[in-house]
């Protein structure tokens, strides 16, 4: 017995209330998610990288302009015959300087840059609603693990509140052995059934212990201890219907949105190839400024400066039929990214179905449930009343006890299952989170 206090009591200490622990809401919850959660910060990266990359000059509007510098030196040694007379030198040191800039220009490249540049402000904007679609799924997570927690906690009450019972029971039934009026065997069975009870409630506080941790992790915490109270209630939207979830799921699931973009992509690599059937024309100017000393031959110095300009066309004729290559691949990719797309919608749209089924039943369940839990009740309170006045016996007030904890949790169950399978029809249809 004082073995079974003392696993109860270091549980206790890791799991359960406590005045100095901080209460946490599902706001708070989803809150600390979204602000430590690293998959969000990698979502959140990844779309600043695409924001970035949304550029005219990633496009191929802009020119490009280079410039180089350089100077090398000479030593020579030389043997010259002038009119004057013979001329030698050894060591003669010469340097030649040159720099200069260029300038490149793609005016006319068969439409791509203007293509690309709108091919990028999809991709920036897929890049938003993949984020989307990761905070959407964190918040389903969070969500669904704060009330599996939440449901774990009032189990444990349940288990608590039946452990009383079961004391209760183990001291009437004490007062009546030492009284004479039940016999040892219906003491010792009180202990038994009290034991058994205190040992379910230590198996419900390592799940909500685990629970807990769960919990902790999505929201991105490490810490040893679960010093902190899960504060909720629940209350289903009364607002939820089957029509709809699916008038909202083509314009709000984020997945749908982000395959959606998909098409937009495939369609805008096929225009960047048939681009490649129009000539590139180019502007191009040069500048280069050089200038050279040397002892030798009859220039000892000297320098120039430089200006070339054009205009440059390029036209590809034929390149082995790469261009019909690409375009039949375009063509294909582009018809797999309407595949896909109908695929997931018609995926969604039976979860979304089937969900609800779910969901109206365990609404139904939940009211039947509840007149169970007022029935289990009296009767239990009436079986305690009879065995406390020697009107019932033992077995018959554990049965009572029992079939009240049954009903407890199953009412638990079915408020805890319709409230899941609303966060999950929400989540499915995309207004989960409202921006």
């Amino acid at each position: 017995m004082m073995r079974l206090t003392l696993v109860i009591t270091s549980i206790v200490l890791l799991a359960s209330p406590i005045l100095a622990q901080e209460e946490l809401t599902l706001e708070k919850a989803i809150e600390t998610a979204l602000e430590n959660n690293y998959s969000i910060k990698i979502a959140r990266n990844n779309e600043e990288v695409t924001k970035n990359n949304y550029t005219l000059g990633n496009a191929g509007f802009l020119p490009t302009i280079t410039a180089d510098y350089n100077r090398d030196y000479g030593v020579q040694s030389f043997e010259q015959q002038r009119s004057s007379g013979e001329v030698s030198d050894s060591g003669a040191k010469s340097k030649r300087e040159t720099y200069g800039a260029t300038l490149n220009w793609t005016i006319f490249d068969g439409f791509k840059m203007f293509t690309t540049y709108d091919q990028l402000e999809v991709l920036n904007q897929q890049s938003k609603d993949q984020t989307k679609a990761q905070i959407e799924l964190l918040v389903y997570n969070v969500t669904a693990a704060f009330y599996s927690a939440a449901l774990e906690k009032e189990r444990l009450l349940l288990f608590e509140s039946n452990v009383e019972l079961s004391d209760e029971r183990l001291n009437v039934s004490k007062d009546k052995y030492e009284l004479g009026k039940a016999s040892k065997i219906e003491y010792l069975q009180a202990q038994v059934d009290l034991n058994t009870d205190k040992s379910s409630m230590i198996k419900q506080l390592e799940l909500l212990a685990i629970r807990k941790f769960e919990l902790m992790k999505l929201m991105a915490i490490d810490k040893d201890t679960l010093h902190f109270n899960i504060k909720y209630e629940i209350k289903n939207d009364p607002d939820i219907s089957l029509r709809g979830l699916l008038d909202h799921l083509e314009s709000q699931n984020a997945q749908l949105l982000t395959l959606k973009r998909d098409q937009a992509i495939a369609l805008y690599d096929k225009k960047i190839v048939q681009g490649d059937r129009l000539p590139e024309v180019d502007l191009f100017a040069d500048y280069t400024h050089s200038s050279f000393e040397t002892p030798a031959g009859f220039v000892l110095s000297g320098k120039s400066d430089d200006i070339t300009y054009g205009i440059a066309a390029r036209w590809t004729i034929f390149n082995g039929f790469d261009v019909n290559r690409r375009m039949s691949n375009a063509k294909i990719q582009y018809e797999n990214a309407q595949y896909q797309y109908k695929d997931q919608l018609l995926a969604f749209t039976t979860d979304i179905k089937t969900r609800y089924i779910n969901y109206s039943n365990n609404l139904d369940l939940l009211k039947l449930e509840k007149e169970n839990l007022s029935v289990a009740r009296e009767n239990n309170e009436i079986a305690q009343e009879r065995y406390q006045i020697g009107l019932s016996n033992s077995l018959e007030l554990r049965e009572s006890q029992i079939n009240l904890i049954n009903a407890e949790i199953r009412y638990l169950n079915a408020a805890f299952a319709a409230k899941q399978a609303e966060i999950e029809l929400k989540y499915l249809s995309g207004i989960l989170v409202v921006e």
